[in-house]
């Protein structure tokens, strides 16, 4: 008797499983939205806005559902897998930060080992950063593949955060790109390295943070709490009258050095 029942049982969820399979097959972007088995109340907006077809729903981005009041996670995340087994996916968002963030995320997904290089003009989503990365870079105006590889890891760790730093090598690594090489690091003191051959090192975005052993530590805390975060800002901005005058000269003297510097580098 189990026997029996079993075999019935195993019959049933064969049958079942066959039906699943048939409906997957069956789904086109021409499958029309009544076909999809929806709540009635999410089938009621979709058919009172006009929409018809899986393509039709296609055309929309998804952060339109989550707009929709009666259209839950559940409801949308149905619809993604829908979408995906007939070919389609949502439209990205028509905002320009949304749609970068929204490529970003899709790449990241996608690229989950060596790939192909990527062109230096590409948009750095292409690289399926960090979104914290992501938002960093473009706050600082990196727009390209070729932007972001101009900085050094040091350099970068003035418009991240370390872990974001890491993983953005990472990436890169997987499409064949990298950074570009940190000066040697100097010991504590200028007893090894001469303090001209230190400042040659630096650049316009060398982190403030990391100049505290040529400015000192309270003119270094004055600069990062009044907004300046790379040495650049040190050289085209005010400086912060919070400054004692002993530190005030201090940063005089390294802005001096660190201009003549770079215009004897760039002659």
């Amino acid at each position: 008797m189990h026997n029996g029942r079993n075999e019935s049982n195993a019959k049933r969820a064969t049958a079942a499983l066959g039906v699943a399979q048939d409906r997957r097959a069956a789904i086109s972007p021409d499958t029309r939205i009544e076909e999809l088995h929806l709540k009635p109340k999410a089938l009621g907006i979709f058919l009172d806005n006009g929409l018809k077809t899986l393509r039709d729903l296609a055309a929309l981005p998804e952060a339109g559902l989550w707009a929709q009041h009666g259209i839950g996670q559940v409801t949308v995340e149905k619809l993604r897998s829908i979408l995906h087994s007939a070919g389609l996916r949502f439209a990205p968002p028509a905002d320009p930060v949304a749609r970068l963030h929204w490529e970003n995320r899709r790449r990241r997904a996608e690229v989950l080992r060596p790939a192909a290089p990527v062109p230096g003009d590409a948009a750095i989503s292409a690289l399926g950063l960090l979104p914290a990365a992501l938002t960093a870079a473009t706050r600082r105006g990196l727009k390209t593949v070729s932007d972001l590889v101009s900085y050094t890891p040091l350099e970068l760790a003035g418009v991240m955060s370390r872990r974001a730093v890491r993983d953005t090598i990472e990436r890169l690594t997987l499409f064949g790109r990298s950074l570009q090489p940190d000066s040697p690091r100097r010991p504590n003191g200028f007893g090894l390295i001469e303090r001209s051959e230190y400042l040659n090192s630096l650049s316009v975005r060398t982190p403030v943070k990391e100049l505290r052993p040529l400015l000192g530590k309270r003119a270094t805390s004055a600069l990062r709490a009044a907004g300046f975060e790379a040495a650049g800002d040190i050289l085209s901005r005010s400086l912060p009258e919070r400054l004692s005058e002993r530190d005030r000269v201090r940063v005089d003297r390294f802005a001096l050095e660190l201009r003549t510097s770079l215009e004897t580098r760039r002659a």
